[in-house]
């Protein structure tokens, strides 16, 4: 029992570190890995993207969406609004909006006639679709200009399937709204990259900026409407049809965050339900499968939903001990390693983001919170997941309106 509870105590100590050290190297790798020759990408400058932008009750932030699709820096693109059954104005915004102005892009207005939930509303556009590539956006999202065509540079073989980009928080008004622009620039960007350059592909896709050939869409039978991640889903479909999922931070879009703790975790406990969802109906086929890659990127899952009880109990027992013997002690050695790698992960991820995401003073300010709220989310997101999972989850592919800060 006391060798079980050392390894256990390890683990729970460890993980951290041996997670947070390889998202560092992998990181550093990516940025050492040579680009896409201009010779390739100059075959993919005349092809054709069609960009899906699903809406349900998005009248506040719809137009601005639509003005950033129409000056993107690429000429070969439609656009179709797939608006499922909207119960405010967005459909007269939308419409408004076209009748005012005359954007060289053609854009199409698809109206459902009932609630289908994202992922049915994605397939309903689909049989509109006749390019080449198929962009999905979100509709408070403001994709940078150039997001398109850095996209496009990914699909460099024929077996790339779906390429993600780098979002970026737009909304920090508040603590909650900076903490999570630091999450987004010195973790989920250094997990990406790490899993791109190490592992031959990502975990998933960004539902708010991703490009996915025609082809593969078609191969997998477009998306699944009876999950809750419609993104995370399709990323492992595609991968057990062997095609390739990249990522390239730079191609940017500006998004909007929750600013509020209820909105934040019912988004990440979303996310955290979702992944659980994959791992269970792909278990199997990664055990079997020889790839070792595609091993770690969904046991690493696991991984970290082990950790988080594993975190609780240690933390449970830490709190009785401490009562019970009267006497607080802290790690000081191991505090001191997660913070110095936790340093030079968030000054890796400024470096590397360029300033594409513009800090400012008010964003550093809060370093030294943003690694505690990190662990501390992933804790208790996964636990609550897993509860659901077991209890009270029923799969549905319905839709509400998330919360987003102005």
């Amino acid at each position: 029992m006391i060798i079980v509870s050392n390894i256990l105590q390890f683990y729970t100590t460890y993980y951290p570190i041996i997670m947070t050290l390889i998202w560092i190297l992998g990181s550093w790798i990516s940025g050492n890995q040579s680009h896409t020759s201009d010779s390739k990408y100059d075959s993919l400058l005349n092809a054709s993207v069609t960009i899906l932008l699903p809406t349900f009750n998005e009248e506040h932030t719809v137009i601005d969406t639509l003005k950033s699709l129409v000056a993107l820096n690429y000429t070969n693109y439609t656009i179709i609004v797939v608006d499922d059954k909207s119960n405010d104005c967005t459909v007269s915004v939308v419409k408004k909006w076209l009748l005012r102005n005359t954007p060289e892009v053609s854009i199409k207005l698809l109206e459902l006639p009932s609630n289908m939930g994202k992922a049915q509303a994605l397939n309903e556009a689909m049989s509109y679709v006749e390019s080449e590539y198929v962009l999905v956006t979100d509709a408070d999202a403001l994709m940078n200009p150039n997001a398109l065509n850095q996209m496009l540079k990914k699909f460099d073989r024929e077996n790339v399937g779906a390429v993600t980009g780098k979002p970026v928080v737009r909304n920090r008004t508040t603590i909650l709204g900076r903490l999570q622009t630091l999450e987004y620039v010195g973790i989920i960007d250094r997990i990406k990259r790490a899993q791109d350059s190490l592992f031959g592909g990502i975990m998933t896709v960004a539902g708010v900026i991703a490009l996915y050939r025609s082809e593969a869409l078609s191969d997998v039978g477009g998306f699944d409407k009876t999950v809750v991640t419609e993104d995370i889903d399709m990323t492992w479909r595609l991968r057990r049809k062997k095609w390739l999922i990249h990522y390239t931070p730079l191609a940017l879009t500006y998004i909007l965050v929750p600013e509020t703790f209820s909105g934040y975790f019912k988004q990440r406990i979303r996310w955290s339900v979702g992944g659980l969802e994959v791992f269970l109906k792909n278990a199997k086929w990664v055990y079997h499968n020889e790839d070792v890659k595609q091993k770690f990127l969904l046991f690493d899952m696991v991984f970290s939903h082990i950790w988080a009880w594993l975190a609780l109990i240690t933390f449970f027992q830490y709190i009785i001990v401490t009562i019970g013997t009267q006497t607080f002690s802290l790690p000081g050695v191991i505090i001191l390693i997660y913070i110095a790698l936790f340093s030079i992960m968030i000054c890796q991820g400024i470096i590397q983001d360029k300033r594409h995401s513009q800090l400012s003073f008010h964003d550093v300010f809060e370093i030294p919170f943003y690694s505690t709220f990190y662990w501390t989310t992933a804790l208790i997101t996964a636990i609550a997941s897993q509860i659901i999972v077991c209890t009270l989850h029923r799969r549905k592919g319905s839709w509400t309106s998330p919360d987003r800060g102005r």
